[in-house]
């Protein structure tokens, strides 16, 4: 249970962190008044959001990782039938 709050945690300010930045991205394009399109401009905010969240949320994947790794010790494997 503790996993899957981890991973929606995760998921959900990646997400919001990457909108952040598409949307800045867009901000900054208007606010100067370059004359790029929208859909190139929403590109590099969704890859510079990708990036930054990469960065920024890497203890929060680490915990995940941990949290799989002790899962994974405690898993308790049914033992093998022996052969007739």
């Amino acid at each position: 249970m503790r996993v899957s709050r981890l991973v929606f945690l995760y998921t959900a300010v990646r997400l919001a962190v990457v909108a952040g930045c598409a949307g800045a991205a867009v901000a900054g394009v208007h606010l100067l008044g370059l004359e790029v399109s929208l859909t190139w401009t929403l590109l590099v905010g969704v890859l510079a959001g990708i990036a930054v969240s990469l960065v920024a949320l890497h203890r929060l994947r680490t915990r995940i990782n941990d949290e799989i790794r002790i899962i994974d010790n405690q898993r308790k494997y049914p033992p093998k039938r022996p052969r007739p």
